[in-house]
């Protein structure tokens, strides 16, 4: 096995560990950070979109939501 392909397992490996933490993380209200954001003013107002991104501060998981929450 090259040493690139070492890397590329131990890559996967640890993304494997990272997603099972931010998973079982709880995002607490207080340690998440959201934004929120719009797409408004079209030619045609049914185009218009709303949502929020949140950051759980705790795990580092980012996620998008549609809507305002």
């Amino acid at each position: 096995m090259s040493i690139i392909a070492e890397l590329k397992a131990k890559k996967a490996d640890i993304q494997k560990q990272i997603d099972a933490i931010q998973e079982a993380c709880s995002h607490p209200e207080a340690a998440v950070i959201k934004k929120h954001g719009s797409n408004t003013g079209n030619y045609d107002p049914s185009s218009d979109c709303y949502w929020t991104d949140f950051h759980c501060q705790l795990c580092d998981k980012f996620w998008t939501q549609d809507g305002s929450v």
